[in-house]
């Protein structure tokens, strides 16, 4: 979308330099707007090289006549076209002296063709009232293009001045024609305080297509803003950015600015009714799996639904490992907004996802286990703890003996309600003599203690073997609730010989 609209301002563009019809050079459509620009700009250069002499003549005649006069003669006997090229060739004291002199209409006419490139030195001396009168000009005559164009070029100042004078929606027009598409952040600083009128004027005429398209030439810091700003909005105002991202199938715009968003806009479009609809969280992860836009997906995924995360999920489910795998590499520093993602996935997606050898890696455990504990993610993380492979939990035991004692015990508190209470005792079993000693101690303190060892199922007596060969380091209360334990699943003999410690 953004390449097709940067493609038309350039045809138009080029239009107004050939004094010719846009649809003369519609042929033009398929080149890249950089060819375009680059054959635009060398045409003014060789006009400009071709015309050089002449130029330099007529600059050096309007030095020896009073600027007011030398207005007179421009406005009459050059025009606009021949005052813009030889702008650049006059002294800039001298050219703002003369234009001063000039009407405000005839300097928007000379707006038009003049070239900032070679008229920047005057361009910087024009006084603020001649900038606000021409841009005022400019905005009656609806003339976006060449404000577009100056507003890439002139400075800060000027543009402080001029900008006022425009509506709230002139200013989308201007930023949706900017010359360069770069200068769109600059531009966006400097209309912050008119966002909101910007935003609700732009859906109040439905020019949504121009404002993502602008969106899409902003850096990631005022794009996100933007979103933000649309997001605190009334929700007729979210409402009515999505039905156009989807009727213009513009969600690889979206989906970069969301993953930019804070954390309360991504909330308000999570709820919205369109996200709700299956077939658009379809289209969202589709893109998300296929434009390589899967870590922009998942800080929105971090505030959807149960049953909207269910959606996404089941598409991603549908890939095969090896794309599973670049998505876990590509989010592993992410697990706080992966894990609810993972956890919707169905059974054997998710015991896929748990073989895959990418999750195994020491690092991918580790941060996974940090993330869990910085974000308090335990009740979203311990599901898939307990279908990783036991080959892992050394690992995983290295990676909890680092937790402190208040994240620790906040695992143990969700493991009964995960089903993973015997996948933590087991992980425990794997850590050496001191953190083992320290993890058991905290078991035993443990508000849960009654419901973690209830859960405690082994179906492997070596299990309980293990817990045998280390009976001496368990606290008395935790051994005797094992001892229990132990002969309500048949394992007799360990519940004679737990609570009997030498």
């Amino acid at each position: 979308m953004t390449a097709s609209h940067h493609t038309a301002a350039e045809i138009a563009r080029l239009s107004a330099a050939l004094d010719r019809p846009a649809a003369d050079l519609e042929f033009l459509a398929a080149l890249p707007p950089s060819a375009l620009r680059a054959f635009r700009e060398r045409i003014s250069d060789q006009v400009s090289a071709r015309e050089a002499r002449r130029m330099q003549k007529t600059a050096a005649a309007a030095k020896l006549v009073p600027p007011t006069l030398a207005a007179k003669i421009t406005e009459a006997a050059f025009g606009p076209v021949l005052a813009a090229a030889i702008a650049g060739s006059v002294d800039p004291a001298r050219a703002v002296a003369i234009a001063s002199a000039l009407s405000p209409t005839f300097l928007a006419d000379v707006a038009v063709t003049l070239d900032p490139r070679r008229a920047a030195e005057v361009i910087a001396e024009i006084p603020d009232r001649m900038a606000a009168d021409v841009a005022r000009e400019l905005l009656s005559r609806r003339d976006y293009l060449t404000m577009g164009r100056l507003a890439t070029s002139v400075p800060d100042e000027v543009l402080r001045v001029a900008l006022p004078h425009a509506a709230d929606i002139d200013l989308l027009h201007v930023g949706y024609h900017l010359e360069d598409p770069s200068a769109a952040d600059r531009l966006l600083s400097l209309i912050t305080d008119r966002l909101p009128g910007l935003i609700h004027a732009t859906n109040a005429e439905d020019h949504w297509p121009e404002a993502i398209a602008l969106l899409d030439t902003l850096g990631p810091t005022q794009r996100s803003h933007l979103a933000d700003e649309v997001a605190a909005q009334d929700v007729e105002i979210l409402d009515g950015l999505l039905d156009a991202v989807t009727a213009l199938d513009a969600w690889d715009t979206l989906l970069p600015v969301a993953a930019g968003m804070k954390a309360a806009g991504l909330r308000r479009l999570a709820a919205r009714p369109l996200m709700q609809d299956p077939a658009v969280l379809t289209k969202i992860a589709d893109l998300a799996l296929t434009h390589d836009l899967w870590r922009d997906l998942l800080p929105l995924a971090e505030h959807l639904t149960p049953a909207q995360l269910h959606t996404v999920a089941a598409r991603i489910s549908t890939e095969p490992d090896d794309v599973l795998t670049t998505l876990v590499e590509q989010a592993r520093d992410h697990w706080e907004t992966l894990f609810p993602v993972a956890l919707a996935l169905d059974p054997e997606a998710r015991h896929r996802f748990a073989a895959l050898p990418a999750v195994h890696r020491p690092d991918t455990l580790t941060t996974a286990v940090t993330a869990a504990a910085t974000h308090n993610l335990w009740p979203e993380a311990l599901p898939l703890l307990d279908i990783l492979p036991e080959s892992t939990h050394p690992l995983l035991a290295t990676a909890i003996s680092d937790l402190s004692d208040a994240t620790f015990l906040a695992a143990v508190q969700a493991a009964p309600a995960a089903g993973c209470s015997t996948t933590m005792v087991k992980i425990a079993l794997r850590q050496d003599a001191s953190s083992r000693s320290r993890s058991f101690a905290l078991l035993e303190k443990a508000d849960n203690l009654d419901a973690l060892v209830e859960t405690f199922t082994p179906t492997d007596s070596a299990v309980w073997d293990d817990l045998n060969t280390i009976r001496t380091e368990l606290p008395l209360r935790l051994r005797e609730l094992l001892a229990v334990q132990a002969k309500r699943c048949g394992h007799n003999a360990f519940a004679e010989d737990l609570p009997d410690v030498p």
